[in-house]
């Protein structure tokens, strides 16, 4: 005699004690780490930017948060001024990794149905 039928909670997938099947839950847990392994794929060729100083300075950054370049205007390159050059350059990178932190944290939810945890590192 199976389980299903001996306590009578049948259908679904579902264990007689209303616990869902360990084997249907695997199999969604490898579904979603598939969907979250694409979604990093992609996000990888998204990007994003950064500016500061006006758009004296531009910081572009991939979703995977890898800065992939920085653009700065000439008319603001000054040698006596380079301390306010790198603080520029530093809120500008700062700004772009923000933005690909929430793009990825919008994509992973549509995946995660919004139950998305705060994992230092991983996104």
């Amino acid at each position: 005699m199976s389980d299903e039928g001996a306590a009578g909670g049948g259908g679904g997938g579902d264990m007689p004690n209303g616990m869902p099947n360990l084997g249907d839950l695997l199999q969604s847990a490898q579904r979603m780490q598939q969907e979250m392994s694409r979604v990093q794929d992609e996000l990888a060729k998204k990007t994003v930017d950064g500016s500061a100083g006006g758009g004296m300075v531009i910081a572009r950054v991939n979703g995977k948060q890898q800065v992939l370049s920085v653009t700065i205007e000439k008319a603001i390159v000054d040698p006596d001024e380079i301390e306010m050059l790198q603080d520029l350059v530093v809120a500008a990178v700062n700004q772009a990794l923000a933005k690909a932190s929430e793009m990825a944290q919008d994509e992973m939810s549509k995946i995660t149905g919004g139950m998305m945890l705060k994992v230092p590192g991983l996104f």
